[in-house]
């Protein structure tokens, strides 16, 4: 639909969306202690993740997520469930980006059905609620909006986030390819919006070493560090074996996902059948416009984490997943606007087709929702993982 301009709130839209934030706000935190028996040995080891300041300094990798658990601890002493407080957080944050952009790119509409299947999601539920550093792999979908924020508005507070989460992430296993190629790929646009501001991208670069010298020092006397923070294996699969996890990718993602207890439920697909219609058809709509910034940048992205997944490393779909489900909300628009040229003036026609799609698009959520609320908890693999008490 059509972006109109107005001086005045557009309260229904206000309503609507708060409506939806408090849904997917609800579905992370609802009986965020009790759904599941109890904790993974993951969470286990990112609780005690802190175990005093020499031993963050000895091993800084995922520093900012188990700094935010050990914060936060001494504000709600309820132990374990910290780790999950913080992954829960950071997913409302992505959340909220995502429902921005699609806003911004496609109208309100797309962007209130895109959010519930990105929000409501099985993937992006297991993730954000699972009290592991790995909710970090948001962070480069996080990055990517505050880039076209910046490029968009040239904002001083835009550039200081890009800081702040650049320099987060580079303490997370995998994330430095991710930079390093958008800095790569942008170099003469941010260059152009370095030049802009140049007191305040010294300050920040200053600042942005300043935070990078526990991680630099942490390399230097282990040097084993290195590797693990590049997030690549420790021993390199054969070519065959990388060849057979190349096609594992879209298997996975399309047709049968690994089995992992901790964190999916058996061996069903990421996506559900409607998605993967929508995926399509947002595809060929992208493909059509290969000029756009966004499309290369999703090429790029998913070519670098199929490259990653193939060789073994520690990168998973998580990375790539709201980028996907920009992708799925493309093709959600694209559906609308197939069926408002056919019938343009029509009324009953127009309710019909956006009952339709709305009908639809609840069906798949409640799929998905299915699986993670019912199906995940209620299975013995499940309890078998989530099988350590309080301490």
């Amino acid at each position: 639909m059509p972006n109109v301009a107005t001086t005045t709130p557009n309260w229904p839209m206000i309503v609507l969306y708060a409506a939806i934030f408090t849904l997917l706000g609800g579905a992370l935190f609802w009986k965020l202690g009790t759904l599941l028996p109890g904790y993974s040995q993951g969470e286990l080891h990112a609780y005690h993740g802190f175990a005093g300041l020499k031993a963050l300094l000895d091993n800084p990798i995922n520093a900012p997520y188990v700094l935010a658990v050990k914060g936060l601890n001494y504000l709600i002493h309820d132990n374990l469930i910290t780790t999950r407080l913080v992954s829960a957080a950071s997913g409302v944050i992505v959340l909220g980006s995502f429902a921005v952009l699609l806003r911004r790119w496609h109208g309100k509409w797309t962007a209130v059905f895109g959010t519930l299947l990105f929000g409501l999601s099985a993937w992006f539920l297991h993730i954000a609620r699972l009290g592991t550093p790995e909710v970090l792999l948001f962070g480069i979908f996080v990055l990517s909006v505050c880039g076209f924020w910046l490029r968009k508005t040239n904002s001083s507070w835009a550039l200081v986030c890009c800081f702040i989460l650049s320099a987060c992430l580079l303490y997370t296993p995998g994330m430095i390819w991710f930079i390093g190629l958008g800095l790569l790929w942008q170099w003469k646009t941010i260059d152009a919006i370095f030049k802009k501001h140049l007191v305040l991208v010294t300050i920040g670069a200053l600042l942005f070493v300043v935070a990078l010298i526990p991680l630099g020092w942490a390399i230097f006397v282990h040097h084993h560090l290195a590797m693990t923070l590049l997030g690549l294996p420790a021993n390199w699969l054969s070519p065959l074996a990388m060849a057979e996890n190349i096609l594992k990718v879209p298997f996975h993602l399309f047709v049968r996902n690994e089995a992992t207890p901790a964190t999916w439920l058996g061996t069903a697909p990421i996506l559900d059948v409607f998605s993967l219609t929508m995926f399509i058809l947002g595809g060929y709509t992208y493909i059509k416009k290969a000029r756009l910034l966004r499309t290369r940048l999703f090429l790029s992205l998913f070519i670098l984490t199929g490259a990653l997944m193939a060789i073994g490393s520690v990168i998973t779909f998580t990375v790539i997943l709201p980028f996907v489900y920009l992708i799925i909300a493309a093709g959600v628009s694209r559906l609308i606007d197939l069926w408002i040229d056919v019938f343009p003036r029509n009324p009953i026609a127009k309710v019909v087709g956006w009952s339709a799609v709305s009908l639809v698009v609840v069906l798949a959520c409640s799929f998905q929702v299915t699986h993670y609320f019912i199906g995940f908890p209620h299975a013995n693999t499940t309890k078998e993982v989530f099988s350590v008490q309080k301490p």
